[in-house]
């Protein structure tokens, strides 16, 4: 996703509206996590997300010489999202990120509605942080915020990743980070359709990449360099119409502009795919048939990989009235794939 373009991000949590959620008490510095086998002192050597949500949220909040405390915090995970095995990737990472920086806030007597935008920032800044490159970042925001949104993407070069995790170096990307404002990111919320209802489905052992998604099309982009630009900016195209007309109700310019989408990223992958051969494309083509094969049943508007897509989850937007959920679960056994299907409620 590159900068200026926007995406439709749905805030989920389970039927009883359990996330991901951080309680804290005052105390040692810990932080734990038993569904994600996290028990320790956050340490940016450790390689957890949360130890650099922690650690980079400390930081900001001594150099604004408003930390008062050092709290353990325990995070707990809806089975939504699935174990440290078998991760379902509904953002509970970028979720995690936020509940431990929100937590801070408040153990620090901030109140996270009013610091948003900032809690926002450090999370994006520690997520890009841990992963050694700068994220997306829709899903953060929409962690951050607590809504589905119409999520415009922020300018990469605003976040500045440390050069190392010396003090010095994280202190200064903190204050050219979180500090400065961003001109690019707008976050609009939005109310889910109520003429639509979202079916999301985890593939069993679909985590089996054989190679990082979003790291071969980096690869891939860095050599080729105007002819991705020309393909995701008509990507970006699309993705706003396919927008427009899903907060518009009109069911057939979704399917159009979705289908439109799939091409155009179909596309990508056999360019990628002719220099990467282990390459695990964005639509593999079991999911691919699983899609146009549920698309034929009556209610299903469309089909499509979330994300970074590969293997690990596929979602359909269908009519208020779709209860055929047995049918695309069979579609999948027909591909070799067991479709779970996991009950969501969008905020």
């Amino acid at each position: 996703m590159e900068k200026g373009n926007t995406a439709l991000s749905l805030a989920v949590v389970d039927e009883n509206s359990n996330g991901v959620t951080a309680e804290y008490e005052e105390g040692d510095r810990m932080i734990v996590a038993p569904q994600f086998g996290i028990y320790s002192e956050p340490n940016l050597n450790d390689n957890q997300m949360v130890s650099f949500a922690y650690v980079f949220t400390e930081k900001y909040l001594s150099h604004c010489k408003k930390l008062k405390r050092y709290v353990k915090i325990t995070l707990s995970n809806s089975p939504i999202f699935g174990t440290k095995e078998n991760k379902i990737k509904l953002g509970s990472s970028a979720a995690a990120t936020v509940a431990v920086v929100k937590a801070l806030f408040e153990a620090n007597g901030f109140d996270s509605s009013t610091h948003v935008e900032t809690i926002n920032k450090i999370s994006q800044l520690a997520y890009s942080a841990y992963a050694k490159q700068v994220a997306p970042g829709y899903d953060i925001a929409t962690s951050a915020f607590g809504t589905s949104m119409i999520y415009r993407r922020y300018d990469p070069s605003e976040i500045r990743i440390p050069a190392s995790l010396e003090d010095e170096e994280i202190d200064k990307s903190i204050k050219e980070s979180v500090n400065e404002p961003w001109e690019w990111m707008k976050t609009t919320p939005i109310d889910f359709p109520k003429q639509y209802k979202l079916l999301f489905f985890g593939i069993k052992d679909g985590n089996k990449a054989l190679k990082d998604t979003t790291a071969s099309i980096n690869e891939w982009k860095r050599s080729n360099a105007e002819e991705y630009k020309k393909i995701i900016k008509t990507q970006a195209k699309a993705e706003t119409k396919a927008i427009d007309y899903f907060l518009r109700h009109r069911s057939a310019g979704i399917r159009k502009y979705t289908h439109k989408i799939r091409e155009i990223q179909q596309a990508l992958n056999q360019k990628i795919g002719i220099t990467m051969k282990d390459f695990e494309p964005i639509e593999p083509e079991p999911i691919k048939n699983i899609i146009e094969e549920a698309e034929k049943l009556e209610g299903i508007v469309m089909g499509k990989c979330p994300g970074e897509g590969g293997y690990s989850r596929l979602l359909f937007i269908a009519k208020r009235k779709f209860e055929d959920i047995s049918k695309i679960a069979e579609i999948g056994d027909r591909q070799g794939l067991k479709l779970n299907h996991i009950r969501l409620k969008v905020l």
